[in-house]
C-alpha cells in the first residue's frame, strides 16, 4: 500500500543513484507483500502466478511514465498536480478524495495482515488476529496523534528489512520446491486470474512516487532512468520470486495466513514463526504511521484549498476523520472472515481510479510522441487492471461523483461572490 502523501523529501538536487534508489524501494515495498501472495493464491490458486507476472509487466510503462513526469515537470504536488494541470480543479479534488477517504481503510486491513502473523505464531483464532489488529491499529493512530512521524530514514530501514526477509524466505523456500505443486494449475479456473489482479495491485501501488523526486536528483536526466530501471528489476523480481516460491514451496498452504513465516521456519526452524510475528508487527507499526501522517495531512491540504470542507483543513480535524474511517474499517473486519478482502479491493480501486487519472494526464502532459505512446501502453494495462475490480468501482465512482458536486458547489459560490 501507498499513498502519494507518504513519499519521502529529500533536499533539492542532492540525491545521488544509490539513495534515490533507495527512496523508490521504500515508496512501493510494503507491508502487503506479507499477505497479499496468500490472499492472490485463494483467488486464483498456482494461477495467481500469471496475475503477479502481468503486474510486473504492467508496472514498466506505469513507472516510466510516472519518471518521465518527474524529470520534465518535477513537482511535489505529484500526481494532483499533474492531475490539476492537465484537467482542472474538479480531477484533481476527485484525485485528493480518492486517496484521502480510502487510504484510513487500507490501515486495519494492514493491521490484520500482521495480526495474523502474531496469532499464527501463538496457535490462537481470529478473534486474536482480529485484537492484535485493533492494537497495531490504535498504536498507529496514537503515535500520529502523539506528533511521533517515521523519518525518511526509517522508512527506508523497514523497506531494507522488508526486502532482506523476503529474500531469505525466498533462498529457504526454494530447497523445498516441488513442480508436482504447480497442479492443477488453474484449480478455480482461468478467470479467477484477472480478481486475483486486482488484489494484488496494492503491491504495486508506489511507483508515482518518482515524479515527486525528479526535481531533487542531482542530475534528473541521467540517472531518473536508471533508478526506475533498477527498481523495477528489484520489485519485479522480488515479489515474482516470492510469489513462485510460495507456491512451489508451500502448495495450499500458500494460501495461509503466514505464508512468510512458514518458508522463514525452513530457514531458522521453530523461533522463524515468532521472528516474523514481531517483524510483521514492527514493521506494520512503523510504515502505517507513515500513511496515517501523510493521509491527515493531506486531508488538511484539501480542507484548506477548498477541494473538501474548511472543517478538514482546521486543527486536527483532517485525522479525526482519518481515526472515524480506520475504527469504521476494524469494524467492517470484525464482521465476517472474508471482509479482509472486501477492504483491500476498496482500496485497490481507489488507488487504480489516481493511476488512470495520472497516467491519462501524461497523455496531454508529456511532449515526445514515445513518452506519449509508453503513457498509453500504461494507461490501457491501468484501465484492464481496473477492469477486473469490478463493482469495487462503484467506490471512487461515489467519491468523483460528491467530489463534482462539492466543485459545483464551489463553483457557484464563487460566481455569486465576483
Amino acid at each position: 500500500m501507498s499513498a502519494d502523501t507518504a513519499a519521502p523529501t529529500a533536499a533539492a538536487g542532492t540525491l545521488g543513484r544509490v539513495r534515490s534508489l533507495a527512496y523508490y524501494l521504500g515508496a512501493v515495498l510494503g507491508t502487503g507483500v506479507i499477505a497479499l501472495p496468500a490472499l492472490s493464491y485463494r483467488a486464483a490458486g498456482p494461477a495467481s502466478l500469471l496475475a503477479w507476472a502481468g503486474l510486473v509487466l504492467a508496472s514498466v510503462p506505469i513507472a516510466w511514465t510516472f519518471a518521465s513526469l518527474g524529470r520534465r515537470l518535477p513537482d511535489a504536488g505529484g500526481v494532483s498536480t499533474y492531475v490539476r494541470r492537465a484537467f482542472g480543479d474538479y480531477w484533481a479534488t476527485a484525485s485528493g478524495w480518492w486517496f484521502y477517504l480510502t487510504i484510513p481503510f487500507g490501515i486495519p486491513a494492514s493491521a490484520l495482515f500482521a495480526g495474523q502473523y502474531a496469532a499464527h505464531a501463538l496457535g490462537a483464532p481470529r478473534w486474536a488476529a482480529l485484537a492484535a489488529a485493533g492494537g497495531i491499529t490504535a498504536a498507529v493512530l496514537g503515535a500520529v496523534w502523539a506528533g511521533v512521524r517515521t523519518s525518511s530514514t526509517i522508512q527506508l530501514v523497514l523497506a531494507g528489512t522488508i526486502l532482506a526477509v523476503v529474500i531469505l524466505a525466498v533462498a529457504a523456500g526454494l530447497t523445498r520446491a516441488d513442480a508436482s505443486r504447480l497442479e492443477p494449475f488453474a484449480a478455480h479456473g482461468w478467470s479467477a486470474v484477472a480478481p486475483s489482479a486486482a488484489l494484488i495491485v496494492w503491491a504495486f501501488a508506489g511507483w508515482e512516487a518518482m515524479s515527486y523526486l525528479g526535481g531533487q536528483f542531482r542530475n534528473p536526466e541521467r540517472d531518473l532512468g536508471v533508478v526506475t530501471a533498477l527498481a523495477l528489476a528489484l520489485v519485479g523480481t522480488l515479489y515474482l520470486a516470492f510469489a513462485t516460491v510460495s507456491v512451489l514451496a508451500l502448495g495450499d498452504a500458500a494460501g495461509g495466513d503466514a505464508p512468510l513465516a512458514a518458508l522463514l521456519g525452513y530457514a531458522l526452524g521453530p523461533v522463524g514463526e515468532a521472528l516474523t510475528a514481531a517483524l510483521a508487527v514492527v514493521l506494520t507499526v512503523g510504515t502505517l504511521t507513515s500513511y496515517a501522517t501523510g493521509a491527515a495531512e493531506l486531508g488538511r491540504s484539501l480542507g484548506q484549498t477548498g477541494s473538501l470542507p474548511r472543517w478538514f483543513g482546521r486543527g486536527r480535524n483532517a485525522l479525526v476523520a482519518v481515526t472515524a474511517l480506520s475504527t469504521a474499517g476494524l469494524g467492517v473486519l470484525g464482521a465476517g472472515t472474508d471482509t479482509t478482502e472486501v477492504l483491500v479491493r476498496l482500496v485497490t480501486a481507489a488507488i487504480v481510479s489516481v493511476y488512470v487519472a495520472g497516467l491519462a494526464a501524461a497523455l496531454r502532459l508529456l511532449p515526445g510522441r514515445g513518452q506519449r505512446a509508453v503513457a498509453a501502453a500504461g494507461l490501457a494495462a491501468v484501465a484492464a487492471i481496473a477492469a477486473t475490480c469490478g463493482w469495487y468501482l462503484a467506490w471512487p465512482a461515489a467519491l468523483g461523483a460528491g467530489a463534482a458536486l462539492w466543485s459545483a458547489r464551489g463553483r457557484r459560490g464563487a460566481a455569486r461572490t465576483g
